[in-house]
């Protein structure tokens, strides 16, 4: 809180500094205040802004216009956490300069603590925008957030934290609140259907996710039927139901992958993960030349889809294509360096073609990156198993 009180205040000041002179009367009638400003500077510069604080106070009872004296003795409020004497003041301020987006942010944050929250969502989405500090930004953004969310607007909050993502895309702090968002918006829509249509084709899609991600695979496969039974032109569901049947225990349920996601390219040619899926079926049963043909598809519709990219590399490799497979696997690695299995294929046509170091790289960057994703793994497995107990 001292390094965002120090850096904070330091930048108000300063830009309360540049406007006061033109908010002020020009005829300042008051000959001491230059004397009291100075004297405010001074405490300031020892820290001791409680001893500020009352000349503040004697500079706007002197010149109530003086805007310098209004924003930092609002400023000095606040983050002395007397939120209550703060918000007259930060006010004050903004009536006489209202373009201060550092001003008016402070004063929705004292609104809130003062659980103000109708002002406080107006001035933070006000001030939001015009912030320029990144770590203010930050603080402002999250503040903004937990009031959209608790009043359930989960729109706005998203796009708070998409402006927040763009910021710092590695924030731990704001991809966990991504995901908190991310989890209510898809709790309120599922309540959302159960009140609008429980019966329907959509309902039975969403609750077959759900099962889904909880490893029901025959139970989702159920819901998804019924799904495409109820309506089988809903989008995605075949696709979906192909993917189920595929990690199904059930080698019969198995075999019927493939005839989803052919019915599902059918209804939409421009199906690109379907398109993706079928090349992999068909070539996990040994027609390489057919599987090259659905991955080209997939690909004419997104070219920068890594694993088609590379499982077009491992079909290649299939039909005695290496060199082929070269710079299809390169190009899969740019678009996501995360990709392992390109790693590993790349690494072993590397050390084929000669290329040594270059072979030990990919290797390295595989086992880099499969250590992360084990690990990853583990975490996801300790939450299910938690889950379950529960």
């Amino acid at each position: 809180m001292e390094r965002l009180y120090s850096r904070t205040l330091c930048t108000i000041l300063l830009i309360a500094s540049a406007v006061s002179a033109r908010g002020q009367d020009a005829s300042n009638s008051a000959s001491q205040i230059p004397a009291l400003e100075q004297q405010v500077q001074t405490y300031l510069q020892q820290q001791k802004p409680q001893l500020a604080i009352p000349v503040l106070r004697q500079i706007v009872s002197l010149d109530p216009k003086n805007l310098n004296a209004q924003a930092n003795l609002g400023v000095l409020l606040y983050f002395q956490n007397d939120f209550v004497g703060a918000i007259p003041e930060m006010r004050a301020a903004l009536q006489l300069h209202p373009n201060l987006p550092r001003i008016q942010a402070l004063l929705g944050i004292a609104e809130k603590r003062t659980g103000d929250m109708t002002s406080a969502q107006s001035d933070l989405e006000q001030a939001f925008p015009g912030i320029d500090d990144a770590k203010f930004l930050k603080q402002v953004g999250l503040e903004l957030i937990e009031i959209d969310s608790a009043a359930a607007q989960f729109s706005k909050a998203l796009a708070v934290t998409a402006k927040l993502e763009e910021v710092a895309p590695q924030d731990p702090e704001i991809i966990f609140v991504a995901y908190e968002i991310a989890a209510q918006m898809k709790d309120q829509t599922m309540l959302s259907m159960v009140l609008v249509a429980p019966e329907s084709a959509q309902m039975n899609m969403m609750m077959a996710g759900e099962l889904a991600r909880q490893g029901e695979h025959d139970k989702s496969i159920a819901k998804y039927r019924e799904a495409v039974r109820l309506n089988t032109h809903l989008p995605g569901v075949h696709f979906e139901l192909a993917e189920q049947l595929r990690a199904a225990a059930d080698p019969k349920l198995n075999a019927l992958a493939e005839g989803e996601y052919k019915t599902a390219v059918k209804e939409n040619q421009y199906d690109e993960r379907s398109w993706c899926r079928l090349g992999e079926v068909i070539a996990a049963r040994g027609d390489f030349k057919a599987a090259q043909d659905a991955y080209n598809k997939a690909l004419a519709l997104q070219p920068g889809d890594a694993t088609a990219k590379t499982d077009l590399a491992i079909a290649l490799i299939s039909t005695n294509q290496q060199k082929d497979a070269i710079p299809l696997l390169e190009s899969a690695i740019k678009d996501d360096p995360t990709n392992i299995v390109a790693h590993y294929r790349l690494s072993g046509l590397y050390r084929r073609a000669g290329r040594v170091a270059d072979a030990k790289h990919e290797m390295d960057e595989y086992t880099h990156y499969k250590g992360l994703k084990d690990k990853m793994g583990d975490v996801f497995k300790q939450a299910s198993d938690q889950k379950a107990a529960n």
